[in-house]
């Protein structure tokens, strides 16, 4: 009998030390600790404190993870981080456009499922992320806002020709810009309708050429993402349509000396410049660009409006361009960093960021609380159809972008043989 006592007492024993060691290592006994984590995250972009409530925020959930966040200069960012993953030496987080995957998904390490399921990411955010920031139900990125373009206005310039609304549809832009349109003996407008139809002179022209393309239904590039198509035609209700040439010649009709849209030309100030001095009506461009006329001209009487779109009988098309935070693959805290990610775009970080730092938000349910906002409502409505294109290399894409619209502009190539000549670059291009 005191031999099977003993036995009984001896198991009771070990039971109690292996709960001991359990409860130790996992840092609930004792005076052990989690272990220290330190996060690097990089980017190009944003101020510390506009990040900083996030990271008080996380950590007061998470005491022992520490983010050491570096904003990094954006002339340089592309190369510095690069270099930085070659070496080894590269952050736990950072930032990538929405067009870097295929070049960095070899770098990335995706979200793990036990962090956060495919099915949570794509019910909360905007399609374009889905599209941009997943491979194969992987998650690779997160945006914290979506910027998608939108037509800027110049309500004065408007007024003046007795136009009260502004464009809907391509044509309705062509007419007014038309309308507006004032030049002297020089060939020099005094007074241009819409800033486009250039490269040089024009901010991100190729990215309103994108636009022009996707609206129009062109397909950028085959399903299986081997090949250019953006200069083929396709087959809609029984007509051949050559989507890419339509758009190529509406972007570059405003500048076309021969045509009725001519409004623009090199001798016309940078787009950005030429709308803060009252010189241009119309203006393609992003939320940002709100802060950037309001400290050239603060007097500046404009007001933003959706991209007009080709018609109104087809659903609306916006382009988007945008950055997402991403967890490296050398990083030795890769579920702290997920975790961090899934923190702070969730739904009541984002909405404390917004009040902060106004951007069009990236999530579907926060979007609704923004379209009435005077500032960003036009963009956040605009990423709900906002869409972008795989781009095996986005840097070298929008430098062949930049050559075709030269191409017509300044060498008088037709607007099949630019676009033509410029499928035939892209085909060289692979995304490593």
């Amino acid at each position: 009998m005191k031999s099977k006592r003993q036995f009984t007492y001896k198991k009771f024993i070990v039971v109690l030390l292996a709960l001991s060691f359990l409860s130790f290592s996992c840092g609930g006994g004792g005076n052990q600790q989690p272990k220290d984590i330190v996060l690097q995250f990089w980017d190009p972009f944003e101020n510390t404190e506009n990040f900083q409530p996030f990271f008080d925020d996380f950590q007061q959930k998470y005491p022992n993870i520490r983010i050491e966040y570096t904003k990094k200069d954006i002339a340089t960012y592309n190369e510095d981080l690069l270099n930085a993953l070659a070496a080894g030496t590269g952050p736990d987080i950072f930032s990538i456009n929405n067009s870097w995957l295929p070049r960095y998904s070899d770098k990335l390490t995706p979200a793990p499922q036990k962090i956060w399921q495919f099915k949570d990411y794509k019910d909360a955010f905007v399609d374009t992320a889905v599209n941009d920031f997943t491979q194969e139900q992987n998650i690779y990125a997160v945006p914290l806002y979506v910027d998608s373009l939108a037509l800027y206005y110049n309500k004065d310039i408007l007024g003046t020709n007795s136009i009260a609304t502004p464009p809907k549809t391509w044509g309705e832009l062509a007419q007014d810009a038309q309308k507006i349109r004032r030049g002297d003996r020089t060939g020099y407008f005094t007074v241009s309708g819409l800033a486009a139809g250039t490269n040089s002179n024009v901010n991100r022209a190729m990215d309103i050429v994108y636009l022009f393309m996707l609206q129009k239904g062109a397909v950028p590039y085959s399903e299986d993402r081997t090949r250019p198509t953006f200069a083929q035609p396709i087959d809609r209700d029984g007509k051949n349509l050559n989507p890419g040439q339509e758009a190529l010649s509406f972007y570059t009709s405003f500048a076309n000396p021969n045509g009725p849209n001519y409004n623009w030309n090199l001798r016309s100030d940078y787009s950005i410049d030429a709308f803060t001095n009252g010189r241009a009506a119309f203006l393609y461009s992003y939320s940002y660009t709100i802060d950037t006329l309001r400290q050239k001209n603060p007097n500046l009487n404009f007001d933003v409006a959706g991209a007009p779109q080709p018609a109104l009988d087809q659903p609306a098309v916006n382009f988007a361009n945008y950055w997402g935070e991403a967890v490296g693959k050398q990083s030795k805290n890769q579920d702290a960093a997920w975790s961090f990610l899934k923190f702070i775009s969730s739904k009541d970080s984002l909405d404390k960021y917004y009040v902060r730092h106004k951007l069009p938000a990236s999530r579907k349910d926060l979007i609704a609380l923004q379209i009435s906002d005077p500032d960003i409502g036009v963009f956040a409505n605009s990423n709900l159809t906002a869409k972008s294109f795989y781009k095996p290399d986005s840097d070298k894409l929008d430098d062949i972008f930049g050559s075709m619209i030269d191409g017509v502009i300044l060498k008088g190539l037709s607007i099949r043989d630019a676009l033509t000549q410029a499928e035939q670059q892209a085909e060289t291009l692979s995304a490593h």
